[in-house]
């Protein structure tokens, strides 16, 4: 068989993977061959998180650093200067400053770009990048070939298979199926089209998505109240103004000394090396970590601090943003008991915190918090339930609130049984697949490859979301463009001949 492989799902990773594999083509580590990229949305590039959508739906990395490849932290924003009528005619508002924050889909739009660039530049090399507008629904082991087969009809035999999913809905209750309730609130477009302006709506989730959702409703010409439901009684903080720094003590190297010590850690180790790189960074922070993880009492008193605050580098967020290139060895150090202690009573506390969000956002969010328009309520909820001359009804500890609609805004579900995907089902199904205890499926750490339970050896790789128990954080650009060159460095190609071949362009 000539060389040949396939990636399922064209976004921001499959686009880094792709660059370091032709990387490797050109250094003649790997072979040309062929490339089948499949995606089940019309365009390649964007994905799910930077498709076609309104404006006021921004990153919340600055211009200067976001980019999905590793070694080009600026390559975003070269482009931007590069080639301005790309972009200018549908982004006239937007200037790229190094601090500026891009909308979502302006990005987006640099991704598509970039997978017509790496087309043609595979073609150069003689790699045949074959773009295929289909769902793949399942991966076929035959005849020593992992053969990959779409909903459309179509079946390829490839030596490997590269999943890069990006992050999967949830399954839908049939029974509890209402067109009231939005499952995801992406694209926020359509949410003027499907929401009248009158409406009561409740808006569950209090993080990225959600702020989202309520910025682009108001935005949109909403004026009916909002109510943001978060039962963990979060909100991100703010970021500051703070360039990054080079970490001393809380480093991959720190860790696994400490491991080699004393075996797995527990959460307090990382908590003291944390501590002791503040110290390191400036002494008279010692005592100033990250708050108690306690849920603000007054959500206006404290966007009003974080706004504040957020004018100055804000150096504990440095140090929790250095730790991008190997926040999994931090994961994989804690022990089975410590994991799942942390994701029970610190991971909300952490994402918070962790997972910032730009001043401009913070403003928006503070001004229809005291406009009235818009109400923060933390605390658990049971189910919505349907009432016809009520809508629908939430209900709390002594409260009870209802609503015309109401947008799930809470990200993905962790429990690989619960995500909405064919091929998922069918790989787990068959064995090839394992769901993981803490999240996704099983893949190892050095090769990406699945571990499945049958204990055959498949050449099917995973990078992204489906491999946030093993990972913990792959929820960012600047992490999953690493592991995806990780994952690219990592393959090994038996006896590969580099010839250069004709090429045809498929569409």
């Amino acid at each position: 068989m000539k060389h040949a492989f396939a990636i399922v799902g064209c976004g921001a990773t499959a686009i880094a993977f792709l660059q370091r594999h032709l990387d490797r083509v050109a250094e003649r580590s790997a072979p040309a061959g062929t490339v089948y990229l499949f995606e089940k949305r019309e365009a390649f590039g964007h994905g799910a998180a930077y498709e076609a959508d309104l404006p006021s739906n921004i990153l919340n990395t600055k211009t200067a650093y976001i980019s999905p490849y590793p070694h080009l932290p600026g390559h975003f924003l070269q482009w931007l200067l590069a080639y301005p009528a790309a972009w200018r005619p549908a982004f006239a508002g937007f200037e790229p400053e190094a601090d500026s924050f891009a909308p979502r889909a302006l990005f987006g739009l640099y991704l598509k770009d970039q997978v017509r660039k790496l087309v043609l530049r595979g073609a150069s090399l003689g790699c045949q990048i074959v773009l295929i507008n289909a769902e793949v629904c399942a991966i076929d082991f035959i005849d020593g070939s992992e053969t990959v087969r779409t909903r459309c009809g179509v079946s390829i035999a490839t030596q490997k298979v590269f999943l890069f999913c990006g992050p999967l809905g949830g399954k839908k209750d049939p029974e509890r199926c209402d067109e009231r309730v939005l499952t995801t609130p992406y694209p926020v477009s359509r949410l003027l089209e499907t929401i009248a302006p009158h409406e009561r709506v409740a808006v569950i989730g209090a993080r990225l998505s959600a702020i989202d959702t309520v910025i682009a409703l108001i935005e949109g010409g909403h004026r009916g109240p909002i109510r943001m439901h978060s039962r963990s009684g979060y909100f991100p903080v703010v970021r500051g103004t703070q360039e990054r720094v080079e970490l001393r003590h809380l480093t991959r190297e720190g860790v696994r000394a400490l491991v080699a010590q004393h075996g797995p850690l527990q959460i307090s180790d990382l908590v003291a090396l944390f501590r002791k790189e503040l110290a390191a960074h400036d002494p008279a922070s010692s005592s100033a970590v990250i708050p108690l993880p306690a849920p603000p009492t007054d959500i206006v008193s404290f966007i009003e601090h974080e706004i504040q605050v957020s004018q100055a580098p804000r150096l504990w967020q440095a140090i929790l943003y250095a730790t991008n290139g190997f926040v999994e060895h931090l994961w994989q150090a804690l022990d089975d008991t410590a994991q799942a202690r942390f994701m029970s009573e610190y991971f909300s506390f952490f994402m918070a915190y962790r997972v910032s969000i730009p001043t401009e956002n913070a403003r928006k969010i503070l001004a229809y918090l005291r406009s009235g328009q818009l109400e923060f309520v933390s605390g658990a909820f049971a189910a919505p339930q349907p009432v016809d001359s009520q809508g629908l009804i939430l209900r709390g500890a002594g409260w009870e609130h209802a609503y015309d609609r109401l947008i799930h805004a809470t990200g993905f579900p962790r429990d690989a049984h619960r995500l909405d995907s064919a091929l998922l089902t069918s790989l787990i199904g068959s064995g090839a697949a394992t769901p993981h205890p803490m999240g996704g499926i099983c893949v190892d750490p050095d090769n990406y490859c699945l571990i499945g339970r049958t204990g055959a050896a498949r050449q099917i790789h995973a990078v992204g979301e489906l491999t946030v128990g093993q990972f913990f954080f792959t929820s960012a650009l600047e992490i999953n463009g690493r592991h995806a060159f990780c994952c690219a460095d990592a393959i090994e190609w038996a006896e590969h001949a580099q010839r250069t071949e004709r090429v045809e362009e498929h569409v």
